[in-house]
C-alpha cells in the first residue's frame, strides 16, 4: 500500500504544481505580449527566457517529486522514482506531441526530467544514511 500511496503523491505533486506553473506562465506570457506590442526589443530575448527560466522550474518540480515519493516509499527508492519519473514524463510527452515530432531538444528534456526525479529520490536516500 505504501508503494502505491509513494508513486500516487509523488505524480500527483509533480502533474498539479506542473499544472500551476503553467497557468502562472500564460498569465505572464499575456502580459509580456502586451508589453512586447510597446518594446520589440523585448520579443528577441522572450525565445530564450522560456529555457532559461521554464526549463529549470521542470526540474526542480521534478526533484521535489522524486524526494516527496522517496519520503513516503522509504524502501526501494529508485524503483519508485523511476515509476514516478516515467508516468509523468510520458504524460508530458503525450500531452506536448499531440501533433509534432520529438526533436533531440525535447528528448534532452525528457531524459533530465526523468534524471531529476531519480536525483531528487537519491538526494532523500543519501540524507537518511547520514
Amino acid at each position: 500500500m505504501r508503494s502505491i500511496k509513494a508513486i500516487v503523491v509523488g505524480s500527483l505533486f509533480i502533474f498539479i504544481v506542473g499544472l500551476i506553473i503553467q497557468l502562472a506562465y500564460i498569465f505572464l506570457a499575456v502580459g509580456y505580449n502586451d508589453l512586447a506590442k510597446s518594446y520589440p526589443l523585448i520579443n528577441e530575448v522572450g525565445k530564450y527566457l522560456r529555457y532559461l527560466i521554464g526549463i529549470p522550474v521542470v526540474f526542480l518540480i521534478m526533484f521535489i517529486g522524486g524526494y516527496i515519493t522517496a519520503d513516503i516509499a522509504k524502501k526501494r527508492v529508485l524503483l519508485h522514482c523511476i515509476i514516478v519519473a516515467l508516468l509523468t514524463v510520458g504524460a508530458m510527452t503525450v500531452s506536448a506531441l499531440d501533433q509534432a515530432e520529438l526533436t533531440f531538444t525535447g528528448f534532452a528534456i525528457l531524459i533530465l526530467a526523468l534524471a531529476s526525479t531519480i536525483a531528487g529520490g537519491l538526494f532523500w536516500q543519501k540524507g537518511q544514511t547520514q
